[in-house]
């Protein structure tokens, strides 16, 4: 049995999504692959939990049941505080989870943690965009350098191996890459054209239901999709600075336009484009025919076209929901547990 130890530094939504899951699927992974995953250590904005055997199942489950920032209430193997370097100084990871929220300024704290992770020898897995969106090259330099390697299939559809799929077309030249790749302003739009309700309204009832943060910005002012598509634009090679991606803000969207595309045969969508020959990078509001199978992809579903210069595929699948992402970074910590860990 390959015991592989884990620290995630992060426990929001996504976090304990991924503790839950674990606790959830450690026995049927070992069963089928032979591998233990072991969290040994939890990590959030005001404390951590440490446990060096690692913790059981039960003890997963209900440290998923605390509300977001209480690790550090997680009795008997909590505290407060503690930097990343002091839980280094305790644990001996191979692989290191980056659920940070994303910081689209700086990259911080994620890019330092990142690194911090690399330098130390360890794996790195990241549902956090910012990092990649703002320093890829640093990054996978410095990953590739020491032989290790940072896996992020949660940071783009995070509910289908999409980037995966995408980085294994090495043969093709890809064109060009349009969709929709926020679950959160596709949801919106959804319930505007469904229900014929105004923004605030669909808003309103996305934040209800969990499906948009209280505060929305980095999705309807077209940040999280304008992320998505330069980490697209690294896998592809042909990297875009996020300043250089044109953004419309769904916010000035109004039930007359949802209307007026209605009588049209049209639908509204936000639809994230990356035009490789033209060499432009943008985030707008698209007025579809509703014949067309973006047209169709509704709810929070996403769903992106890609064309290269032998083909045209076209991937749909949940966006990044927090089970979905939790499952994609367990997806990743798998990979890297079979293919990289070799210490038994």
């Amino acid at each position: 049995m390959k015991n592989v130890n884990v620290v995630v530094i992060g426990f929001g939504n996504v976090g304990r999504a991924f503790v839950k899951l674990v606790s959830l699927k450690r026995k049927t992974i070992s069963e089928k692959y032979g591998v233990n995953i072991s969290i040994v250590a939890v990590a959030d904005s005001r404390g951590v939990a440490i446990k060096k055997e690692g913790f059981d199942e039960y003890e997963m489950l209900k440290m998923s049941e605390l509300p977001r920032s209480g690790i550090y209430m997680f009795s008997p193997y909590a505290r407060q505080g503690a930097s990343i370097k002091e839980i280094y100084e305790e644990v001996e990871p191979d692989i290191h989870i980056e659920l940070t929220p994303a910081n689209y300024v700086s990259g911080e704290p994620g890019y330092t943690n990142i690194l911090f992770a690399l330098r130390k020898g360890v794996h790195v897995v990241t549902a956090n965009k910012a990092p990649l969106v703002l320093h890829y090259n640093e990054i996978m330099n410095e990953a590739r350098a020491r032989g290790l390697v940072v896996k992020f299939r949660a940071t783009v559809m995070g509910g289908t191996p999409f980037l995966e799929m995408l980085g294994s077309m090495k043969s093709h030249e890809v064109e060009k890459v349009e969709g929709i790749l926020n679950a959160t302003t596709n949801y919106i739009l959804s319930e505007m054209h469904e229900n014929l309700i105004d923004f605030d309204q669909a808003l309103k009832k996305a934040q209800a239901i969990g499906v948009a943060e209280a505060d929305p910005s980095l999705d309807i002012e077209g940040f999280d999709a304008a992320a998505k598509l330069c980490i697209v634009s690294n896998v592809v090679g042909k990297p875009i600075d996020l300043k250089s991606v044109y953004r419309e803000s769904l916010s000035k969207i109004t039930l007359k336009d949802v209307l007026d595309a209605i009588r049209q045969g049209q639908v509204l969508k936000y639809v994230a484009t990356l035009d490789l020959q033209n060499k432009s990078a943008f985030v707008k509001i698209v007025r579809i025919p509703k014949e067309n199978i973006l047209a169709q992809v509704n709810g929070t579903l996403n769903a992106v076209r890609v064309k290269t210069e032998a083909t045209e595929l076209f991937f749909v699948g949940k966006g990044g929901g927090r089970i979905e992402t939790a499952h994609s970074v367990l997806d990743d910590v798998l990979f890297i547990s079979l293919e990289k860990v070799v210490k038994k």
